[in-house]
């Protein structure tokens, strides 16, 4: 494959609404590893899938959220966004949050434009968690005997909710995932919180 098919293989656009997708991109952002020197953890992925939605996925080992906001049409293959850049990208929609913000990749760099501005961030190149196993492996039996988590990393709900939100939390069986109910906005979320040793 030449180089001119392969750009045009990667070359992907997707307009959302600016308010969506600062909810989205703080919301996710909350679930990301503050390690810098943990590059695929210290991120965020966004991918714009075929049914119309662009889902952000953030994960620390402890914790993994998805979240996905509606897109009228476009494509986005999946883009690891360093955390840094998550949060210039956030800024840069925060500027005019009432417009719509138009992402288009071209190979490894995604830039991000609304009304007459814009930045370049270059992708990361990093192996990253496959979400859709675990999600699909969640069971069903709320039978929890002991559970053991922690608080701080609980904390992130509350902002990710809103103030006077109630946030519901599903068990799932003792030593597996808690299921994390957060209220439907402009994003639908999806999160899990994994429960801790005790010693």
């Amino acid at each position: 494959m030449d180089t001119m098919q392969e750009s045009k293989i990667l070359t992907n656009t997707v307009e959302v609404e600016g308010a969506a997708l600062i909810e989205l991109l703080e919301g996710a952002s909350t679930h990301a590893h503050k390690d810098k020197s943990l590059l695929s953890l210290n991120a965020v992925q966004l991918e714009a899938e075929g049914a119309g939605y662009l889902v952000a996925r953030a994960t620390d080992r402890f914790r993994l959220i998805t979240g996905k906001i509606e897109v009228e049409s476009g494509q986005l293959t999946k883009s690891l966004i360093p955390l840094s850049d998550v949060k210039r990208v956030i800024e840069l929609s925060k500027s005019n949050k009432l417009s719509r913000v138009t992402l288009n990749r071209i190979g490894d760099l995604l830039t991000i434009s609304v009304t007459g501005s814009s930045i370049t961030v270059q992708l990361l190149d990093a192996n990253y968690p496959d979400f859709t196993t675990i999600l699909d492996k969640i069971g069903r039996e709320l039978d929890p005997r002991e559970l053991s988590f922690n608080p701080a990393l609980f904390a992130d709900y509350a902002k990710i909710a809103g103030k006077g939100k109630a946030v519901r939390v599903e068990f799932t069986g003792e030593g597996r995932p808690m299921v994390i109910h957060l209220p439907i906005t402009a994003v639908e979320w999806t999160a899990l919180l994994m429960p801790m040793r005790t010693i």
